[in-house]
C-alpha cells in the first residue's frame, strides 16, 4: 500500500480527522476504496461533504457506504441516489436499520420495483408507528405480505386483509 494512502487511512481510523483543506477524496487504496469511502465507513466525513455519488471500483457510492454504517448526516436528502446496480441509498439504510426517525419516503422504489418499505419490512426495520402496509411492489406484493413472509410483523398488526391478497 502506498505510504501516503496508509497514512491517510490511519488518520481517518485512529485520529478521526483529515486536514481541514483536504481535497483528494478520490485517491484509491489497493482494495479499490476511495478515501471518501473509507472516511464514510468510519463516520468521519466532514460537515458539508458533497461528493455522495463518487463510486468505488465496485460501483458503490460514498452515500451507500455511509448509509450502511449509519453515518449519513441528519440533513441528508439524496435518498434516491443509486449505485451501479440500481440500489438506492434509502434501500441501503433500510436494510441495515439506519433510516432517520422522521423518514417518510417509503414509496421510493429501486429498478426492480421494491420499495424502501419492502426492504425495511424484509429486515425488520420498520418503525413502530409504520402505517403504509398497503404499499405494493411492481408484482403487487404488499409491505404486509413481505413482513409476514419474513416473520417481521409487529405484535399489534391488525391489517390481515393485506396478507391474503
Amino acid at each position: 500500500m502506498n505510504n501516503s494512502i496508509k497514512h491517510l487511512r490511519n488518520m481517518i481510523k485512529y485520529e478521526k480527522r483529515l486536514p481541514p483543506d483536504f481535497n483528494q477524496w478520490s485517491l484509491v487504496n489497493k482494495y479499490g476504496k476511495t478515501v471518501a469511502h473509507q472516511t464514510a465507513f468510519y463516520g468521519h466525513l466532514p460537515q458539508g461533504f458533497d461528493q455522495w455519488n463518487m463510486v468505488d471500483i465496485y460501483g458503490y457510492t460514498v452515500a451507500h457506504e455511509a448509509a450502511k454504517y449509519g453515518h449519513l448526516p441528519p440533513d441528508f436528502d439524496q435518498w434516491e441516489l443509486t449505485d451501479e446496480y440500481g440500489y438506492t441509498v434509502a434501500h441501503e439504510a433500510a436494510r441495515y436499520g439506519h433510516l432517520p426517525p422522521d423518514f417518510d419516503r417509503w414509496e421510493i422504489a429501486d429498478e426492480y420495483g421494491w420499495t424502501v418499505a419492502h426492504e425495511a419490512a424484509r429486515y425488520g426495520h420498520l418503525p413502530p408507528d409504520f402505517s403504509q402496509w398497503e404499499l405494493t411492489d411492481k408484482y403487487g406484493k404488499t409491505v404486509a405480505q413481505i413482513a409476514y413472509m419474513f416473520d417481521q410483523l409487529p405484535p399489534n398488526f391488525d391489517r390481515w386483509e393485506l396478507i391474503k391478497k
